[in-house]
């Protein structure tokens, strides 16, 4: 029996269904369209399933003919694109087939997408279309007759949404005690990984390398963070291309731009801090020089990248290292926050970051951004070197850690950046008697940054 049977009819002859729907030619290199298959996609997966039949025009009279023009490759239509528009738009992931059938008419080959069923919770837009009207960010998509996938309208559709989601958990559940009447051990189904796990673990093995890169250097070290330090773990989610280790440290060296005279991810040419290959990522960390001296707390980097798309860098503050170099002696370490020096370093982490992705063709790609102060209990927001900027009043932070997570698309910035940054450092900054963040002040720094 041909498994297959069932999408050679659906090329033979077309239609559209509850499960199944039919598409013209689209332009995936277009954002908008890219939604409108994320879009199908999300109500194919709450109905349970179904098919994306691409290249054919309805006529008035309900049939179906191939859609001209047609394509010169079928190229952008392949598993590794759909699946980065999956990871765009659509949570939680769900992993789709693309099979490419032939016409038994035309001989041409056409798209079919096979989205799966069987979701534990609803399907949803985890990102909009730029025109925000194709797809909409965090809504819920169905099936509908005509047939249509639109958003549920009636409580009843809420339901049997709810229902199914409800019905494949209790399926779980049965086949859990069927096993066990029959003697069977029941073993858990695997857990996909999600791209968050896969950062946090990452976090997690570079945590532990700073950790052994730290043991043997003496406690007082600048390298160590004694008074404190924030960390940076970042993903790529979605398409984009795996290097080898020798071209990702090619692609680091020559993407990562200088905004701040020392940026996150910097190679350095001399021994002992050039980049090395360390248990399948690249790895820098400025500890002491071949000497025995280090560098300030602020220019101690750990950092490290996978060609998986991952990024991790830890490093101290320059309130402990460069302002207190810089005539600022009445001030100690561990005791204060200069009031802009938060906004530049994480707008130039995210930007190195996205430079990184882009070079490795992630265009249409989100960024996850997972972040961490330490050591902020006891310091003061004062401002230090910029006459315009002045902190009227005493603002003390009690709290000595704050973590924060974010996820942009690749394409928005850096125009979405002030957002991004201000989201992440909103919180924070309250944190210190609940000083507001002013978001003209995220704007006005970030624009110096790029500049």
């Amino acid at each position: 029996m041909n498994p297959n049977a069932d999408l050679d009819d659906l090329i033979r002859e077309p239609r559209e269904a509850l499960d199944v729907e039919v598409k013209e030619w689209l332009d995936l290199s277009d954002h908008d369209h890219r939604a409108v298959v994320a879009k199908e996609i999300i109500a194919l997966a709450n109905h349970g399933g179904g098919k994306i039949v691409v290249g054919y025009e309805e006529l008035p009279d309900g049939t179906f003919r191939p859609a001209e023009p047609r394509p010169e490759n079928l190229h952008p239509w392949s598993q590794d694109n759909i699946q980065a528009i999956v990871a765009k738009y659509v949570d939680p992931s769900i992993q789709c087939r693309v099979l490419h059938r032939a016409s038994p008419s035309t001989g041409e080959k056409h798209p079919v997408i096979v989205v799966p069923g069987g979701h534990r919770v609803p399907v949803r837009a985890k990102a909009g279309s730029p025109d925000q009207k194709r797809l909409v960010a965090n809504r819920v998509y169905i099936r509908r007759s005509g047939p249509n996938s639109e958003e549920p309208r009636t409580t009843e559709e809420w339901d049997r949404l709810f229902e199914r989601c409800l019905q494949n958990r209790k399926t779980e559940l049965l086949e859990a005690m069927r096993s066990i009447m029959e003697g069977e051990i029941p073993a858990a189904v695997p857990k996909t990984p999600t791209r968050l796990d896969q950062l946090i673990t990452f976090e997690r093995q570079a945590i532990s390398r700073w950790e052994e890169r730290v043991a043997s250097i003496p406690q007082t070290a600048p390298a160590r963070f004694a008074h404190g330090y924030y960390e940076f773990a970042l993903a790529i989610d979605g398409y984009f291309e795996r290097k080898s280790l020798v071209a990702l440290r090619d692609i680091i060296k020559s993407a990562v731009r200088n905004h701040s005279g020392w940026p996150p991810f910097l190679t350095i040419h001399r021994a002992p801090f050039t980049p090395t290959p360390v248990d399948g990522a690249i790895e820098t960390w400025i500890g002491p020089d071949r000497d025995g001296s280090f560098e300030t707390s602020d220019r101690s980097d750990f950092w490290r990248i996978s060609p998986e798309g991952l990024l991790f860098t830890r490093r101290g503050y320059s309130e402990d290292g460069r302002f207190l170099s810089e005539g600022y002696k009445d001030l100690k370490p561990g005791t204060f926050v200069n009031l802009t020096t938060p906004i530049w370093r994480v707008g130039e982490i995210v930007m190195e970051a996205s430079y990184i992705a882009q070079a490795l063709k992630a265009t249409d790609a989100n960024l996850i951004c997972r972040c961490r102060w330490t050591g902020l209990a006891g310091r003061n927001l004062v401002s230090l070197g910029d006459p315009r900027r002045i902190v009227a009043g005493n603002y003390s932070c009690t709290q000595d850690t704050y973590e924060a997570s974010e996820t942009i698309s690749i394409s928005a910035l850096p125009g979405a950046l002030p957002e991004l940054v201000f989201a992440i450092l909103s919180p924070l900054y309250n944190l210190f008697d609940f000083f507001e963040l002013p978001k003209r002040l995220v704007q006005e720094e970030l624009a110096t940054l790029l500049s």
